[in-house]
């Protein structure tokens, strides 16, 4: 969405505002942005009683480094999540969770690798939970005190996952994909990076990325538009938008094409052995992003041809699950951000080196034969008509817009998406599976 869209404010609110209309459901989308730089973006579900709003924050565990004009910044692993944690978390005084919960507002908030997202919903109360979560990561409370009390919190958090052996897996897996790039850090950090992380690393990262030029909010429901600009107009002040050359710009390191390792082998105490296997989509880098539409029309298209190939109606599937190499808890997802992109699959197997190898040449075989475009044309069908009837739940509708917003995509894009991609299409998207060198694994046996 480029700003050039939008004209002169049209009222003393300091919004400008326009409207789009999806042709094939009919309903509507308004987008407003202020002077501060905060858009504003606004589905209106006249009718219904829920009423939903999510924060965007286009800061994840991977903004470890960044530029602003000459000067390069650089915070420890896992900034990003600690500033979740002191911004959202519970305190003695109840903090910022417990005010929403009085307020009835059922609230949440999640940090990952690309950005850190604040969203709450309720039937009652809505202006007043939207104020104190808007102040709250505008203005939040980043001394000593604070972080000396989340700190152990979040140390314990990370011991907990290092004792998940499904997090263990993973988080190694990644280790071994990526040498350079961050998306190979657990996203709460280490241990030692945690324990690194100051109240000027928070502030700088609040001062950069927590400004109204570089959020977008969301909301969704039966909701006074005028009202609420208002409310927005009063909180937002007389800010303006910042020039482009003292924003954040985040920094990466060029990534090798190939993964850093063959992977590993893992002992815990389990009672059943696993495995994941990973894919390194070197398509998608530092240097050769990829942004927009074209950056979402490869998430939807390789997630869709995997689903005619991994999925329980593919014959690859049925293949290993008859000869028991894998069982119901097999799963697969495709990661596609603007300069990463991984491929994990795998589940419980009683022999887990055995099925690795065995997921591994099926895929690469399966580019040999002709693809099953009947099956895909069905897997197409069926995501498209559950996103459309998304768009009839407040909630699911706002947190995809909410997500939409860091693509540069908004909701009512994904129709036309979808209608882009074929099966040869999504097929030569996901090419990058025959490549037998950009392949990691994970190993998980029980302590022998």
């Amino acid at each position: 969405m480029s700003n050039s869209n939008f004209g002169p404010a049209t009222d003393n609110s300091g919004f400008s505002r326009r409207t789009i209309t999806d042709p094939l459901t009919g309903k509507t989308l308004r987008i407003l942005r202020h002077e501060s730089g905060l858009v504003v973006k606004l589905l209106p579900r006249p009718g219904f009683s829920r009423r939903f709003a999510a924060i965007t924050v286009p800061y994840g565990s991977i903004h470890t480094t960044f530029n602003v004009g000459n000067k390069t910044i650089h915070v420890p692993a896992g900034t990003a999540h600690f500033l979740e944690h002191c911004l959202f978390s519970r305190d003695d005084n109840g903090g910022l969770l417990g005010d929403l919960a009085s307020l009835g507002a059922s609230a949440n908030a999640y940090t990952s690798h690309t950005h850190t997202l604040y969203y709450f919903a309720t039937v009652h109360h809505f202006e007043q939970p939207l104020a104190l979560y808007l102040q709250a990561v505008f203005t939040p409370y980043l001394e000593q005190d604070r972080i000396e009390a989340e700190r152990p919190v979040i140390l314990a958090e990370l011991d907990q996952y290092q004792d998940d052996p499904d997090s263990r897996c993973y988080n190694d897996l990644l280790s071994a994909l990526y040498s350079c790039h961050p998306a190979r850090e657990d996203i709460g950090g280490t241990p030692e990076s945690v324990r690194q992380i100051t109240d000027t690393d928070l502030k700088t990262v609040r001062r950069y990325f927590y400004q109204p030029d570089q959020i977008i909010l969301t909301l969704s429901g039966d909701l006074d538009e005028d009202r609420l600009l208002a409310l927005l107009a009063g909180i937002l002040g007389e800010r303006t938008s910042r020039p482009a050359c003292s924003r954040p710009r985040p920094v990466f390191l060029a990534e090798p094409l190939l993964p850093a390792s063959s992977g590993s082998n893992l002992q815990m105490d389990v009672k059943i052995p696993s495995f994941l296997v990973g894919f390194k989509d070197s398509s998608v880098r530092p240097g050769q992003e990829l942004k927009g539409r074209h950056l979402v029309t490869r998430q939807r298209g390789v997630r869709l041809y995997l689903e005619s190939v991994l999925s329980p109606a593919s014959p690859l599937y049925d293949r290993l699950y008859g000869s028991g190499l894998i069982n119901d808890s097999f799963g697969f997802h495709y990661s596609c951000e603007s300069n990463y992109a991984f491929l994990v699959c795998g589940g419980e197997s009683s022999q887990p080196e055995q099925a690795a190898n065995a997921v591994i040449e099926g895929l690469i075989d399966h580019f040999s034969t002709e693809p099953d475009e009947h099956l895909f044309d069905i897997q197409k069908r069926a995501a498209a008509g559950n996103f459309l009837r998304s768009l009839d739940s407040v909630e699911h509708s706002g947190l995809v817009e909410a997500q939409c917003s860091l693509y540069e995509i908004d909701l009512f894009d994904y129709p036309k998406i979808y209608d882009m991609i074929d099966c040869a299409t999504a097929r030569t998207m996901a090419s990058f599976l025959e490549n037998r060198a950009g392949y990691a694994t994970s190993i998980l046996q029980p302590v022998r």
